[in-house]
């Protein structure tokens, strides 16, 4: 999603690039309507007592004309769901079309990511939150049970509740509710510098050029970080690199993918994954080519923080080469690196990357094999 930024940012040069985010905010504004709540009139959550709610991390940016901070949110609404009815079709198919099957160390990872799958979305559903002192109410769930709102928080307030770069705000229940549901924002400032990062081979083992073994390690196998990653970005973060994670990885796994990045000692990080439905045959649609899904998702980010810099991290496996060189031609001044983790045992100077990153100086991208080579940009 699209976002715009500080009015005093807008220049004669900025002002055509900025155009469209105008009109996503525009309607974004239509779909996403966040009214301020009545204190007077308490308000709390439609959340049903079979119900689950996910709040998915997100970055806030600042609007200077206003002193204003505008901090995006998302979350899904679901039934969790504990079928063997479709936990044996679902296994079927996996068995028939891949030659995957669970065993007994694998069968609570298939149970627990199967159950997230075939979840039951919540429509219609409004969330009303708090946060930094303030309740917002939140437009209603669309039909894949996700909800987003951009909540407008003067800085005053900002600064009375933050801890560090971040708030943690809950959905609002009932008194009968004994569950809560929290979330977390980033503040993050219009200068510095922020990495946008893949998952699967970039941090996580996958194996994306094999897709039985993809799926393996996406429905049965222990996650597994990719060795070095975590350090690395753990020592970016400590120099006050903020991160956002774009992956092809389904929203519903994203609390097992958040519990292990946490495990392994990733920072903590901005969500986007892919929308996908798994009642029908786009579940083997799962993983599209990230040429398709990615380019305007980091677009986003890039407009939504025009004077912060970027590194971008992928791998060879699927087409991050080709998506990062084809932004960092279309914004040289903001992209100043890319880092391609080598999945693929090719070279630097093979045609691939001759052909890809044809016209970027050799100094702004890596084909890496150890994280250890990996530095930010001056």
């Amino acid at each position: 999603m699209c976002y715009f930024t500080a009015c005093n940012m807008i220049t004669a040069h900025t002002m055509p690039k900025l155009i469209p985010l105008f009109l996503a905010l525009l309607f974004v504004g239509v779909l996403a309507h966040v009214a301020l709540a009545d204190s007077h009139d308490a308000q709390f959550s439609d959340i049903k007592s079979d119900e689950h709610v996910v709040f998915f991390p997100t970055t806030a940016w600042f609007n200077a004309f206003k002193q204003q901070w505008h901090v995006p949110v998302h979350g899904w609404i679901y039934e969790p769901e504990d079928s063997t009815v479709r936990k044996a079709l679902f296994a079927s198919a996996l068995e028939n079309k891949f030659d995957l099957s669970a065993d007994a160390a694998t069968d609570a990872n298939f149970t627990e990511r199967l159950n997230l799958l075939i979840a039951d979305n919540e429509r219609g559903k409004q969330i009303v939150i708090s946060v930094a002192g303030r309740q917002f109410v939140l437009a209603p769930s669309s039909a894949n049970g996700h909800f987003e709102g951009l909540l407008i928080i003067p800085e005053p307030d900002v600064d009375k509740h933050i801890d560090g770069d971040r708030i943690v705000y809950a959905a609002v229940t009932g008194p009968e509710e004994s569950r809560s549901f929290a979330g977390e924002v980033q503040f993050v400032k219009p200068v510095g510098l922020s990495v946008i990062s893949d998952i699967d081979d970039t941090v996580k083992i996958s194996n994306v050029t094999n897709r039985k073994s993809l799926l393996d390690h996406t429905f049965l196998l222990d996650f597994r970080a990719v060795p070095g990653m975590a350090e690395l970005y753990g020592q970016w973060s400590a120099q006050g690199v903020s991160f956002h994670f774009v992956s092809s990885s389904p929203w519903q796994l994203y609390a097992p993918l958040r519990e292990f990045l946490d495990a392994s000692g990733f920072p903590f990080a901005a969500f986007n994954l892919k929308v996908v439905r798994f009642r029908d045959e786009t579940l083997f649609d799962l993983f599209k080519k990230g040429t398709e899904t990615k380019p305007a998702i980091i677009e986003g980010i890039l407009q939504t923080y025009p004077e912060r810099k970027f590194v971008l991290v992928g791998d060879s496996g699927e087409q991050d080469p080709e998506v990062y060189a084809a932004l960092m031609h279309k914004y040289p001044g903001q992209v100043l690196k890319a880092y391609i983790r080598n999945v693929t045992d090719e070279t630097a100077g093979n045609e691939r990357f001759s052909t890809v990153f044809d016209g970027i100086c050799t100094e702004s991208w890596l084909l890496f094999d150890d994280p250890r080579s990996l530095v930010l940009p001056d």
